[in-house]
Order: C-alpha cells, then sequence, then structure tokens
C-alpha cells in the first residue's frame, strides 16, 4: 500500500510513498491551511502510537446544548413566553454551540513517532485496519532506508560500528544480525 487518501469533516491528508525519489508526499487540506511538502523516509519514526479525545464528555455536552435548543424552541413555539426574544437568543447561542460540537472534528489519530517528522494518520478513515497496514508499510521502507544508508562497507571501521551501533539501539537489526555485520565487515577488509 503505496498511497492513502483520508477525509474527517473538513480536513483531507493524502500520504505518497514515492520508494524511487526517497520521500513521502504529503497533502494536508484544511479549512484555514494548505499545505503540500515531502518528508525523507530517513526523517520518519518507527513506532506507532494513539491518540485520542475523550469524546465522551463532548457528546454529552452536545447532547444537553441540543436538548436546551430544543426546549427553547418548544416554549417559544408552543407556549406563551413573556419574553419570547430571550428564548430566541437562547435557541441561536445553544444551537450554534451544537452546531459547532458536532462538526468540530475530535482527535482520534495514529502517530508515527520517534522520527524527525511527524506523520498524523486518522485512525479510522477509510479504517483501522488500512491505516495500520499504511502506517507498518511505511515504517518498514523507511527502515529499509536507515538501512541502506547506515550498512556501508566503504565505511572506516569506527563509523561503520558506530552505524551498527545505532541500527541495533533503534531495534532495526537485532543482536545476530550486529554480530554478523561485523564479521562480515572485518572479512571483507581482509580481502
Amino acid at each position: 500500500m503505496k498511497e492513502i487518501k483520508q477525509r474527517k469533516g473538513f480536513e483531507n491528508r493524502s500520504y505518497k510513498i514515492d520508494s524511487d525519489s526517497e520521500f513521502v508526499e504529503v497533502t494536508f487540506n484544511s479549512i484555514k491551511e494548505k499545505l503540500r511538502y515531502k518528508i525523507h523516509l530517513t526523517e520518519i519514526g518507527n513506532e506507532i502510537h494513539y491518540e485520542a479525545d475523550n469524546v465522551i464528555v463532548g457528546k454529552i455536552f452536545i447532547g444537553i446544548t441540543a436538548l436546551i435548543t430544543i426546549i427553547c424552541l418548544g416554549v417559544y413555539y408552543l407556549g406563551n413566553p413573556e419574553d419570547p426574544g430571550t428564548y430566541v437568543a437562547n435557541t441561536i447561542i445553544w444551537g450554534t454551540i451544537s452546531v459547532f460540537g458536532l462538526v468540530w472534528p475530535h482527535k482520534d489519530d495514529i502517530l508515527i513517532v520517534n522520527g524527525n517528522k511527524l506523520i498524523r494518520l486518522f485512525r479510522t478513515k477509510p479504517n483501522e485496519e488500512k491505516v495500520l497496514e499504511f502506517a507498518n508499510y511505511l515504517i518498514k521502507v523507511a527502515n529499509e532506508k536507515r538501512k541502506e544508508l547506515a550498512i556501508n562497507f566503504d565505511f572506516n571501521e569506527e563509523q561503520f560500528t558506530a552505524n551498527i551501533n545505532w541500527l541495533l539501539s533503534m531495534k532495526l537489526i537485532d543482536k545476530k544480525e550486529f554480530e554478523e555485520l561485523k564479521s562480515e565487515y572485518k572479512l571483507k577488509k581482509l580481502i
């Protein structure tokens, strides 16, 4: 999966992996911003985190404001209020708050962290399984690129050892691979 397009409310996010140019093309559109930029694969993190708002409190608040709006409308049309302007004003105010609460997007994101650049994906758009599949594929491609750049047998021994130690500390290689790379480097230097 080399591309994902997401839409939630008034926000659009698009991520496209271009392995040939070693970049991820990012397009972000919202009411306030239109951004388009590229992130190098080596700047992408290798861990997935979840970030979500506590939407239960928000839903309760929206329900209460909607109820107040309906009560004010009911009293205005069905009752005989002494001051109808108050009920109209309350209906407008509480109705506006209800609409903003329904339209305003809540955070429910998957984040790719532990890199120089943050990747933020909507968790449920198109669905969580596809988003996780894309995120894991992106991390895999980025890790392969890091390994490709770090494992260079033309480096001097100190630089090569520092690179593979970094790969080990980032959990991009395991201890067995670490030892194999060290012995392969020594073998190539002997030849």
